[in-house]
């Protein structure tokens, strides 16, 4: 932030966006969300699979696990968090900055970090959907029994 920023913005700061957190349910048929959450799963298998367990020359867990956990925890805050930047307030033309504001920062933070989170959140919605399908079913049948 530069000193122009900070003297030009500090009584009328303009309007930025947020971080909102939530559950994103998908509403489509059950098929597609069977589809869609199964192709999700498979690539992110595929994913692990290439990235943390297979080394040709050699193998360690220690970091196979890391790059697990750090896998399904970008997976995981894909899902939870949703930055909404105002676009209205990025700047001039919306990608070049603006020397004398600040919330044009702020908002090309949240859109960066919207565009960062964005494959996760393709690969992470339909698999909690279809997770919400199998524990449906499998209290449809215990209900049933």
């Amino acid at each position: 932030m530069s000193i122009f920023e900070w003297l030009f913005e500090m009584n009328s700061p303009g309007p930025t966006g947020d971080f909102e957190s939530g559950h994103h349910r998908l509403n489509w048929p059950r098929i597609w969300i069977v589809i869609a959450g199964l192709s999700s799963l498979l690539f992110v298998g595929f994913v692990i699979y290439i990235g943390p367990f297979n080394r040709f020359l050699h193998f360690d867990a220690i970091n196979a696990v890391l790059l697990t956990g750090l896998i399904i925890g970008y997976l995981l805050v894909s899902y939870y968090i949703y930055p909404k930047p105002n676009l209205d307030n990025l700047g001039f033309l919306g990608f070049i900055d603006n020397p004398f504001r600040y919330t044009d920062d702020i908002n090309r933070y949240l859109l960066w970090s919207q565009i960062i989170l964005f494959p996760g959140k393709i690969l992470a919605i339909p698999i909690v959907n279809l997770w919400f399908i199998f524990i449906a079913l499998k209290n449809e049948k215990n209900t049933i029994d």
